[in-house]
């Protein structure tokens, strides 16, 4: 399972599950758009990376 952490507008650190990483990356996308900063991936692992950091990580073709 994937974690999603960000701060919203309002100053509250909020987390989200993700099943895959597809979700999750899907999940950084819609906090970013909503005002969320400072957004991070956990990994199942437990690996913490940036939300940009963690989308370059799956190494998507986007053509």
């Amino acid at each position: 399972m994937f974690t999603v952490k960000g701060i919203d507008p309002s100053g509250r650190v909020m987390t989200f599950a993700c099943g895959t990483d597809e979700q999750a990356m899907e999940k950084t996308w819609e906090l970013a758009r909503r005002g969320f900063r400072e957004i991070t991936v956990a990994d199942p692992k437990g690996k913490e990376m940036s939300a940009m950091a963690f989308e370059r990580s799956l190494n998507i073709d986007w053509e």
